[in-house]
């Protein structure tokens, strides 16, 4: 093996032994589950979770609800609902975030409110109603 083929294989196995830890550190330990279910009167729950660990040993997990409701007269409320959170590594240092979305449409007015929570704390609320015409 001549000094030239002896430098490129050394160059070769020098980047493979560099690269390697920042393909693995792309990778993720990840679990996803859904569910949907239809209602008799035209609604329905949609429910999606998902989990994921990576190298560093942060976790992030999210919960999604989505419902639909349907009454007897035509009115309909919609809900979605997330929960998430980031846990890295360590002791005390967990972030969640909660979020509620309501539309509800009755007798030709729709009411929207959202609500937002992080770490415990109500960041966002508001309320807003408008009339169809």
């Amino acid at each position: 093996m001549t000094s030239t083929s002896k430098l490129t294989a050394l160059a070769a196995l020098s980047l493979m032994i560099v690269a390697a830890p920042a393909y693995a550190a792309t990778d993720a330990d990840t679990n996803n589950k859904s569910s949907y279910e239809q209602k008799d009167n035209g609604g329905y729950v949609a429910q999606q979770k998902s989990e994921s660990t990576d190298q560093a040993g942060t976790t992030r997990e999210s919960n999604t609800t989505k419902k639909l409701s349907v009454d007897s007269n035509g009115n309909t409320t919609k809900t979605v609902d997330t929960k998430s959170s980031t846990d890295p590594k360590g002791l005390f240092n967990k972030t969640s975030v909660e979020t509620k979305d309501k539309a509800e449409q009755k007798n030709g007015a729709t009411t929207y409110t959202h609500k937002k929570t992080v770490d415990g704390k109500t960041t966002e609320d508001s309320t807003e109603q408008q009339q169809t015409p």
